[in-house]
């Protein structure tokens, strides 16, 4: 496994609150299976000096865990039980779980099938096509290095292998474990997930497809041709994969999928993508016996820095690259989980967006940025990234249509402009441009900007007009409307249900290439305070925070006291979270701090945002971040805000 991977791996594996995932054993039979990933093992004392490569793991090591799983009464079990008991035919024993090996080592024959065979163990083993195929004698290209041919089961051991009932051979795909450069600047990424660069242009939507269904296609005709039976499970590299990738391999009869997301399994569940833990050499007992049980550390405290990307983007090269390498270095220190990281240009500051920072069809791109810097804050800062995107607010020229105001007729010069919603030519635009996103870029969620909002007098577009009337069996005229209070309030609940799954549907298209890893998708929104302190005020945004606490994994709320003229911050940051968390769990509510008065366009003192995160930590609000992060001069202060801020301070997180 290459080196860039396994920055991507150690945060996932880094997690400080624990998280017990409770077999569901109450109804007298086992749901629940965990599945254990291993790669290559040595034997020391046969070969001292053979390499370890990254997670290799000793031949003592894997004895003493399969000891364990047999001390404390856990039953390995064939992929085949797991389909089995989905089907109803046959419950999974207690504490079942799954082993496989990836790669096709040829320890898997030498050292791990006698193990199997001792233990009665069963087992799924996953070759890589392309190295098999490498002739006897040859060299096998591994990451950046070579490996002789030998350090992988040959054909003849593949079959005997097969032809056991302890093992089942899955893909690992033909010539897909390898990095691929994703970008201008040169970035490996992995070839399965990305479009490959070169100087002429990214691959096509179509050219991508096309090259993983065809390795895919290779790889199982390969195995039918010469095992005699085609693979129905695909171990992806690195385990990385999206959902195009499923459903490519499904298209190719392999709808089964392991991934490397560190999760116990249920047999309800799907089987596209059945979480595992991975294993090495520094696996400890104790880690080893919770991955069994399914009862792991899981980060579930979020503190967020929101970055401009317009802070890092420069027309010199040079200075970009210095930018950058000041954010990474930045970020890392503060100590956090997520960057909330813009992917639209926004030079004049008026949140709409004129350019963006990835390719796509429909607008300019100010430079092909987002995907560099979000994979070098994933892999050097060990950070997640979510994609900070507007939902209409796209200034796509006179020719469109955007959200207007029934008192003028054009847009309201007080809000964002905003291209109608109502279209369906904008709604097809704006999904396009989602789904570019997560075909050409790197991330783990997306958070929704604060543009996604309609005032009590929009949107008075003709196309919005008759929707109201047909959709909705509403008045075809907003002043008539405004003439009812039921009406309104129907007009209200209409238009915050349709912006929210309009949402919900940019976040599919997103999420559909957006490569998977380590790190579920997830969805964020902006919320104005106004809608939470003063319920009345739903009319004038078209936000519920209820319905957002439903819809979305985090509501973002937008904790401002300057920015809404508090008199007394703290007290109206109490009375924030108060209001806050008496309608949404804290668990999924994240408070976003201002760091800069906009009155005055001044910085606001580290001293008082540490404060203020202090204050809001007391009320109940677990999670929260500030805005912006004004990197290149230092503000906020890392060491003035570590103590309130950073989770590498809090009581029991990892040092």
């Amino acid at each position: 496994m290459s080196k860039w991977i396994l920055t991507l791996l150690t945060f996932s594996l880094a997690l400080p609150v624990f998280a017990d995932q409770n077999s569901s054993q109450q109804n007298g039979q086992n749901d629940e299976y965990s599945v254990i990933s291993y790669h290559d093992v040595i034997d020391v004392a046969q070969t001292p000096d053979l390499k370890i490569y990254p997670q290799t793991i000793t031949r003592d090591l894997l004895v003493k865990q399969f000891n364990m799983i047999d001390e404390l009464g856990y039953h390995p079990v064939s992929f085949q039980q797991v389909l089995d008991a989905k089907a109803g035919k046959q419950p999974l024993p207690d504490k079942a779980v799954v082993l496989t090996f990836d790669d096709g080592y040829r320890s898997v024959y030498d050292i791990i099938f006698p193990l199997l065979k001792l233990y009665d163990y069963p087992a799924v083993i996953a070759p890589v096509g392309s190295w098999m195929a490498v002739p006897e004698g040859g060299e096998v290209p591994y990451g950046d290095i070579m490996l002789p041919r030998e350090r992988f089961l040959s054909w003849d051991q593949l079959r005997e292998l097969h032809d056991s009932p302890l093992i089942e051979v899955a893909s690992h795909t033909y010539d897909l474990h390898y990095g691929i450069i994703g970008n201008p600047q040169g970035n490996q990424e992995p070839a399965a997930t990305t479009p490959k660069w070169t100087p002429q242009g990214y691959e096509s939507e179509n050219e991508y497809v096309a090259r993983v269904r065809d390795d895919l296609a290779r790889a199982s005709q390969q195995l039918e041709r010469e095992l005699g039976e085609a693979p129905r499970v695909i171990f992806w590299p690195y385990g990385a994969y999206s959902n195009a990738t499923l459903d490519i391999a499904a298209d190719v009869d392999m709808p089964h999928t392991f991934s490397l997301l560190g999760k116990i399994n249920n047999i309800d569940e799907s089987t596209w993508a059945m979480g595992r833990y991975l294993i090495d050499q520094e696996t400890s007992m104790k880690l080893f016996e919770e991955y069994l049980s399914g009862r792991t550390w899981d980060r579930k405290t979020e503190r967020v820095v929101h970055v401009d990307l317009d802070y890092v983007y420069d027309p010199d090269e040079a200075q970009q690259n210095r930018n950058l390498d000041k954010l990474l270095d930045k970020i890392k220190a503060q100590g956090i989980s997520t960057v909330y990281l813009q992917a639209y240009a926004d030079a004049d500051g008026d949140g709409v967006a004129e350019a963006l920072y990835f390719p796509n069809d429909h607008m300019p791109v100010k430079a092909d940025l987002f995907n560099r810097v979000a994979w070098q804050l994933k892999k050097r800062s060990g950070v997640k990234v979510y994609t900070w995107m507007p939902v209409m607010a796209f200034d796509l020229g006179q020719s469109h249509d955007y959200v207007t105001d029934v008192r003028t007729g054009k847009p309201n010069k007080e809000q964002y402009l905003r291209l109608s919603p109502y279209v369906e030519r904008n709604r097809e635009i704006i999904t396009d441009i989602y789904r570019d996103l997560g075909l050409y870029t790197k991330f783990d969620g997306v958070l929704f900007h604060d543009d996604a909002l309609l005032t009590d007098f929009e949107d008075a577009n003709p196309a919005a007009l008759e929707w109201y009337q047909k959709q909705w069996s509403l008045p075809g005229d907003v002043e008539k409307i405004r003439q009812s209070d039921a009406l309104m309030t129907r007009w209200t609940q209409r238009k915050t249900q349709f912006l929210i799954d309009f949402t919900k549907t940019l976040g599919k298209q997103a999420n559909y290439y957006r490569m998977l890893d380590d790190d579920p998708f997830a969805m964020a929104r902006n919320i104005y305070a106004r809608p939470i302190l003063e319920p009345e005020s739903q009319r004038w945004f078209a936000q519920d925070l209820e319905a957002f606490g439903r819809a979305y994994d985090y509501t973002a709320v937008m904790a401002m006291p300057y920015m809404e003229g508090a008199d007394d911050p703290d007290a109206w940051l109490k009375e924030l979270a108060r209001k806050s968390l008496a309608k949404v769990p804290a668990h999924k509510l994240l408070f976003e701090l201002q760091a800069q008065d906009w009155r005055d366009q001044s910085p606001i003192p580290s001293k008082q945002l540490a404060h203020w995160m202090k204050v809001i930590n007391q009320a109940g609000i677990e999670n929260y971040g500030y805005y912006p992060f004004d990197f290149l001069n230092g503000h906020p202060e890392t060491d003035v805000l570590r103590r309130n801020f950073s989770l590498a301070t809090e009581l029991g997180a990892p040092q």
